[in-house]
């Protein structure tokens, strides 16, 4: 495997914030660190950087042991989610400093690319956000990483900024196969961009497996819950977690509900509906009245097991 990190603590003072951290990655491959707030997502990155020690463990890239090195001597790039440039200097000087080599080819096609080109006479103060992150991530990308670290670095911008820098970021990573770990709390984006996901919860790895299996099998409610609404439903005595996306409105069943209200949210509406003791969450393609009764289905096959 390209990367491979065993047994990985890290302790600050006295507090555990990793504990025992093993995975493999392979080339090019794209991992999300999903999580709530303050488990350790980023200080795993630091660690594998070189910016923070690790207390035990090992970190293998492409072939090195890397977790006694410094910093400046692992081949490894790192975005923040507020990436700082000089700014007593230019942006074609930030990119390029202290670097003594470059392909300048290479150089040529990530400006072109990420449309720096026009701004590389441009001071760091002139620069918008989404262009601040496009310089960074040229000027990781010109130093030939083995391995690519992205600590949420797409949150700050707007929505229209972030799906453009996004696409362009990506589409790179993926053209030069680029062995990738990025922080993200944007779920549809990891759902979308990732080749595995990997949760982190009180320190440790909870689920690693692909976006798909994540989805449809989680592990626990709380896993479920991170990637979007869960519902539950009493079946025979027993509740049960099912995805509001998966009821479906039917003319006869089982379960009849009462429709209590509806609220837009541009394709479909989100309808909430008492079924039983229970309020249960669906969507629908239209509005439904408040008060209306109808009935509900879901396939068996939806229902998420713990």
């Amino acid at each position: 495997m390209f990367l491979q990190v065993n047994n990985l603590s890290k302790k600050y003072d006295e507090k555990l914030v990793l504990e025992n951290i093993t995975f493999q990655q392979k080339e090019g491959e794209i991992i999300s660190l999903i999580g709530t707030s303050g488990i350790g997502k980023s200080t795993l990155l630091k660690c594998l950087s070189g910016l923070t020690n690790i207390n035990s463990g090992s970190v293998v890239l492409n072939g090195d042991k890397i977790h006694k090195q410094e910093a400046s001597f692992r081949k490894i790039a790192y975005v923040f989610q507020e990436s700082p440039l000089f700014p007593h200097i230019n942006v074609i000087d930030n990119i390029l400093f202290n670097l003594s080599e470059y392909d300048q080819e290479k150089l040529n096609h990530l400006l072109e690319k990420t449309e720096v080109k026009a701004l590389v006479k441009r001071f760091p103060y002139e620069l918008s956000g989404g262009e601040n992150q496009r310089v960074a991530i040229v000027r990781s990308l010109i130093r030939n990483p083995d391995l690519l670290l992205l600590d949420e670095p797409f949150s700050n911008l707007d929505t229209v900024n972030k799906r453009y820098v996004k696409e362009i970021v990506f589409e790179i990573i993926k053209e030069s196969n680029l062995t990738t770990i990025i922080v993200n709390h944007d779920i549809e984006e990891s759902l979308e961009i990732s080749d595995r996901i990997m949760i982190i919860n009180n320190g440790i790895i909870e689920s690693i497996d692909s976006p798909e299996n994540i989805y449809k099998y989680p592990k626990n409610l709380s896993t479920a819950e991170l990637f979007g609404d869960v519902t539950c439903i009493s079946v025979d005595n027993q509740q049960k977690h099912i995805r509001p996306e998966n009821i479906k409105i039917v003319k006869k069943s089982a379960y009849s509900v009462e429709i209590k209200n509806s609220h837009y949210l541009g394709e479909k509406y989100r309808v909430s509906a008492k079924l039983g003791n229970d309020i249960i969450s669906l969507y629908h393609n239209s509005e439904l009245k408040k008060g209306e009764s109808l009935y509900i289905d879901f396939n068996k096959d939806d229902v998420l097991n713990f």
